[in-house]
């Protein structure tokens, strides 16, 4: 078996890439929207891909089939465990492609390569993980995409996102059966998941790019408590974040059939004038990535700040609305990057792009007029202690819980596009987060909804460490 793991750190999703030595024929599992790049990849390992195959219908990011079925001769194959997505009934499809439902426990080859299916419901209702099959009938891997992770299990609380959606309770206990079909797996099976650390789609995920059964029956706490099922549904519902908002958008999409184009968005490069005047137009958003204290320093009112970094790609998912047209400040070397991520999760417009040196050269009288600055702890507790400002602390409801500043209002920084009504408007605001990276993007996001905002310099641990 030629096996390569495609891994998106912007996401910290794995796509497989798995071909026979002998035939050159691959199946790719998982793909996300942007296809060109595992073709390259199949290319560099001298497969070709003749199939491409979706564990489940994803939240987090858009799905790359509908993609391969408009453009290329491929067996696309998807769950028949549940209701299919829509798209599959319109196309369009290229003249060499066709579509399979598989069934559970349904077989298929790739050259010499045998493959079969488990259903395995609960993160949703139409789950499948594939195993890798031996010569005696034995799973060597199992792709277990947001089934099983390293040291965690998928979240159960996306059904109500899905068509046939199952309510969190049905969800953890189809979870809590899934894990029990793993009782027959050798402990040398290898678990290729879905998803790394940093994932929304699992709670506490290892930094493991992969695992064994062996090893998950020793580290994984809900996998070790699933015979127990109060302790289970205890343990596997308790300090379950928020799903980010985008992921009811994503959903829809992937599940109604994303849009194919001929490739990822290439938008035009713009100088200072041109792209101040395509800010001004009607649903366009600024993509600001640039450091945070050169967005302090001078931004175009109403821009989004959010540096290149695992947040990047939801930061800008859950901030932007749909129809809106996104513009980039953004490095050359960076662009294409950009771009591809803001794809992957649903972003499809773009009217153009600018480098920081030219940006700087856009007319100062542009600029956002002062509303959001960065203060040092002993500034921002007198502001709060005098009840000259209200506080927000934009952390998870696990971290808030943890331990917060007296008074402080929480709504984690990718809920804010949802619920900043909630905050009082005509009040100004500490924001803080655990470093001030997050609280960055919340007080550039409420901003530009007309809240005077100050960002806690360093975060909660400075500030609570000085006592205060």
């Amino acid at each position: 078996m030629i096996y390569q793991r495609v891994y998106d750190k912007a996401l910290a999703q794995a796509s497989y890439l798995v071909g026979c030595p002998e035939s050159r024929e691959a199946v790719l599992f998982d793909p996300e929207r942007d296809i060109d790049r595992y073709e390259r990849e199949a290319e560099s390992l001298g497969l070709r891909i003749v199939a491409v195959a979706e564990t489940h219908h994803h939240a987090d990011f858009v799905s790359g089939m509908r993609a391969f079925a408009a453009s290329r001769p491929v067996e696309v194959m998807l769950s028949g465990m549940g209701e299919p997505p829509a798209w599959i009934a319109e196309g369009p499809f290229h003249a060499g492609a066709r579509v399979r439902l598989l069934k559970d426990g349904e077989e298929f080859r790739i050259g010499s390569l045998r493959f079969r299916t488990r259903h395995t419901p609960g993160h949703t209702r139409e789950a499948l993980s594939f195993e890798f099959v031996g010569e005696q009938g034995f799973p060597i891997a199992l792709f277990s995409g947001d089934f099983l992770f390293a040291g965690d299990i998928g979240r159960p609380d996306l059904g109500f996102l899905a068509m046939g959606g199952m309510t969190v309770e049905e969800s953890a206990e189809a979870l809590r059966r899934s894990l029990a079909l793993l009782d027959d797996m050798p402990d040398a099976t290898v678990v290729l998941p879905g998803h790394g650390a940093g994932s929304a789609c699992g709670k506490m995920i290892c930094r493991l790019p992969e695992t064994t059964v062996g090893i998950e029956r020793v580290i994984n706490r809900p996998l070790r408590s699933k015979d127990d099922g109060p302790r289970f549904m205890e343990g596997l519902l308790r300090d379950q974040p928020d799903p980010p908002p985008y992921f009811g958008r994503v959903k829809k999409a992937n599940e109604r059939g994303p849009e194919v184009h001929e490739g990822v968005p290439s938008p035009p490069r713009l100088g200072p004038e041109a792209f101040l005047e395509a800010s001004r137009g009607l649903n366009r958003v600024t993509i600001d990535t640039r450091e945070w204290g050169e967005w302090l320093d001078g931004h175009l009112p109403g821009s989004i700040f959010s540096m290149l970094d695992q947040y990047f790609g939801p930061t800008v998912a859950n901030y932007v609305e749909p129809g809106d047209e996104v513009l980039l400040v953004c490095e050359p070397e960076a662009v294409d990057h950009a771009v591809r991520v803001l794809y992957r999760v649903g972003i499809d417009a773009f009217a153009g792009w600018i480098a920081p040196r030219e940006f700087a050269q856009i007319d100062e009288d542009a600029f956002e007029p002062a509303g959001c600055e960065e203060i040092w702890p002993r500034e921002a507790y007198r502001r709060i202690s005098g009840g000259h400002a209200d506080v927000l602390d934009v952390r998870s409801k696990a971290e808030y819980r943890a331990g917060h500043v007296q008074g402080a209002a929480n709504i984690p920084f990718i809920q804010l596009a949802e619920r900043w009504r909630e905050l009082d408007a005509s009040r100004p605001l500490v924001v803080y987060c655990r470093s001030g990276n997050r609280s960055a993007r919340a007080c550039a996001y409420l901003r530009r909804r007309g809240l005077r905002v100050a960002n806690l310099r360093g975060g909660y641990w400075p500030y609570v460490g000085r006592g205060f």
